[in-house]
């Protein structure tokens, strides 16, 4: 198969111009053009034990076919992709997300892996984090609850608009 300079990179997501204007346009002009996918779950967090300098007990990620997503959060508002090991139906899954920059995390990336445990009881996430500003980010847990993501297009989504 013939590679070419010119290939178009429908590749994660589209995003608002908001967040998307510096990041998505090089010098050159180029762009890299991203869509999101169907939108498959929803999951509501909900953190027992946050990091200090994100002190949001509930944020919603939105989950689409391709690998993108979204969260949001009061003060957190990004997306990124994702891949999972496992499945939402399962009774433990694994999903690591890598953040797009934004100005949620000084303009730079982020990696998180939540692992998802579901029970009885309640269903628990425990979250690892790495920045790319080298601080290093204590374990976060919490409870989660997960539903059918109805959202085709989550760019107007916003805490706010809740």
């Amino acid at each position: 198969m013939k590679a070419t300079a010119t290939i178009t990179t429908s590749l994660l997501m589209l995003m608002s111009s908001a967040h998307a204007k510096g990041l998505t346009t090089s010098a050159e002009g180029n762009k890299l053009s991203v869509s999101f996918g169907q939108p498959t779950i929803k999951q509501v967090l909900h953190y027992r034990k946050m990091y200090d300098k994100k002190p949001f007990p509930d944020a919603e990620i939105y989950y689409y076919d391709n690998g993108t997503y979204k969260i949001i959060s009061q003060g957190e508002n990004h997306y990124g992709v994702y891949v999972m090991q496992g499945r939402f139906e399962d009774e433990t899954f694994t999903v690591r997300f890598i953040s797009l920059p934004s100005s949620d995390w000084g303009n730079k990336t982020a990696f998180h892996q939540l692992t998802f445990i579901r029970n009885e009881k309640q269903n628990v996430f425990i979250q690892n984090a790495i920045v790319d500003t080298g601080e290093a980010i204590a374990q976060q847990n919490g409870t989660y609850t997960q539903e059918k993501n109805s959202v085709t297009n989550p760019v107007s989504t916003s805490w706010e608009k809740k």
